[in-house]
């Protein structure tokens, strides 16, 4: 195999940043089929993730009906409320996915957003001139890292913006080719596709800040440093460009500094709380907490034993991110994506000092061996998505859904408010609506106000308080599964009975109801395996 480059800069002219001009070294170019297996790796996991039922359905409602849906029309805890859905051009994307070829059609369109986010982690590496085989083992790192986020959510489109955007800035560090303009559209369509378009703007101005300080140092002048805030603050002023306008970024700060979010949902929990809950998960589970771990310590030791102040913005972007993954897991993809490129570079350098020698330029492969190395490496990728399920036309979940519960109300033709477990919302929606509507689901903070989190959260929690939510609201009937805390509550409860069980739930309707009175109750059923749809 070809390994590139010395990773001392050739002695060119100087561009605007005061690093030098150069060409890239491209795993497209040099390594095609070690690109393809990274994708590959990166889109093996493929599960139903719990609002995927609702991003389908709200996306075809927007296409059914021609506009955005701007009141909620599905809960009953906030009917009418104003619904502030920065995600609704992806929810199309998917609803025109799955409209044209069902679940395979999903597939198709996750494979097209994981294959963006490699590309640009290729393209973001060939900039900074690291050799083939730093930058192949950090792509491949990278996917195995960011592998278990990329799933049927907005958020893929996120990373994929994001990854483009690192692309566009490596470029500027390391050659200065003056393009970040294109930065500006591209946040006008991401503030329009998911709220993750902030993590965009702060690293933009992570970028221009540190920019400043490295051309301070260098004493060559603001003239770069002017450029990249000017497009800074072209990017936040795109991001208007909603249907929502400042509405979007209400949304998006509503979220961050709600307290219950990180009480109630996963994705938001601390990196190092979510490590210690993976440890019962399995070997494989932990691995995938314990990559992006292991990349930010690489990336921390080899800027210690190589520091170089030419991609000092890249690297202020990389600690900011690192920083927030610690915060919250979510943003671990993130943080991988904007370490990648400095990572192969600064890893290089420093295995190079280590050893006390250079990269150098190594004879290449005959034309012949390069194209018979690149077709298996594309053969092995593809059989990796075969051998993932992704020609399948089916979709797993690695949640238990109210399935059987659903098919006992619909038996008995038993319809209304239903009160149920969080996750359960938008898969409720699909199959329960327009005969039924819920008390909250995954839409959270861009729908239901506070007070009515905090009443879900007392009940589900079985704290002082819970029963406010029985009494305020006319809950029809209560979905939840065996081990919520919830149960407790309704179990003592007298006005409340126990109408259908199974091993993944449990159905409960007020004792007064005719749903009470159905011969046999509580029906012990059966929960099948849940697929999307």
């Amino acid at each position: 195999m070809t390994i590139v480059a010395s990773m001392t800069a050739p002695t060119s002219s100087v561009n605007a940043g005061g690093g030098s001009i150069r060409r890239s070294v491209s795993l497209w170019r040099r390594m095609p089929g070690g690109v393809l297996i990274a994708i590959a790796i990166a889109d093996s996991l493929r599960y139903a993730d719990p609002d995927l039922w609702g991003h389908i359905w709200f996306g075809s409602a927007v296409l059914r009906l021609g506009h955005l849906v701007l009141h909620d029309p599905y809960s009953y805890s906030a009917p009418g409320h104003i619904w502030l859905n920065h995600e609704w051009l992806s929810e199309v994307i998917e609803a025109l996915a799955f409209e044209a070829a069902g679940v395979f059609g999903l597939k198709l369109m996750k494979l097209a957003m994981t294959a963006a986010t490699m590309g640009f982690v290729a393209l973001a590496e060939g900039e900074s001139q690291a050799p083939i085989f730093a930058q192949l083992s950090v792509l491949l790192a990278s996917a195995l890292a960011i592998a278990p986020s990329m799933q049927f959510r907005p958020q893929i489109f996120t990373f994929a913006l994001f990854a483009g955007l690192m692309a566009l800035l490596a470029r500027d560090t390391y050659r200065s080719a003056l393009r970040l303009w294109i930065a500006i559209p591209a946040l006008a369509i991401w503030a329009n596709l998911h709220g993750g378009f902030i993590m965009g703007i702060a690293a933009l101005g992570i970028y221009a800040v540190a920019v400043v300080a490295r051309d301070t140092i260098r004493r060559v002048g603001i003239g770069h440093a002017a450029m990249v805030a000017g497009v800074t603050l072209g990017g936040i002023a795109a991001t208007l460009a909603t249907p929502y306008g400042f509405g979007t970024w209400r949304a998006v700060s509503h979220a961050l500094r709600n307290p219950y979010t990180r009480i109630v949902i996963v994705d938001w929990q601390p990196l190092l709380g979510s490590l210690e809950m993976s440890l019962g998960n399995g070997i494989i589970e932990l691995a995938y907490r314990i990559i992006p771990l292991a990349m930010m310590a690489a990336t921390a030791i080899a800027v210690a034993i190589s520091p170089d102040l030419e991609d000092l913005p890249l690297l202020a972007i990389g600690g900011v991110m690192c920083t927030a993954a610690f915060v919250a897991v979510r943003n671990v993809p993130l943080a991988v994506l904007a370490i990648s490129a400095p990572l192969a570079r600064h890893g290089a350098m420093a295995a190079a000092r280590l050893r006390s020698r250079s990269y150098h330029e190594e004879p290449s492969e005959t034309a012949r061996g390069w194209a018979i190395s690149q077709m298996v490496f594309g053969a092995a990728a593809f059989t990796m998505l075969i051998a993932s399920g992704f020609f399948s036309n089916r979709l797993t979940s690695r949640e238990h859904y109210p399935s059987g519960a659903v098919a006992f109300m619909k038996s008995h033709d038993l319809r209304g408010n239903i009160l149920a477990n969080f996750l359960w919302g938008e898969y409720l929606i699909w199959h329960m609506s327009p005969g039924s509507k819920v008390f909250i689901d995954g839409r959270y903070d861009t729908v239901y106000p506070r007070d009515v989190l905090l009443q879900f959260m007392l009940f589900h929690f079985d704290q002082p308080g819970r029963g406010a939510i029985l009494a305020k609201w006319p809950n029809d009937y209560i979905m939840l599964p065996p081990d919520d805390r919830a149960n407790r509550v309704l179990n003592r409860h007298p006005e409340w009975k126990l109408i259908y069980r199974d091993k993944n739930t449990r159905l409960y309707a007020p004792a007064s109801s005719p749903a009470a009175t159905i011969p046999g109750i509580p029906i012990a059923g059966v929960n099948p395996p849940t697929s999307f749809p």
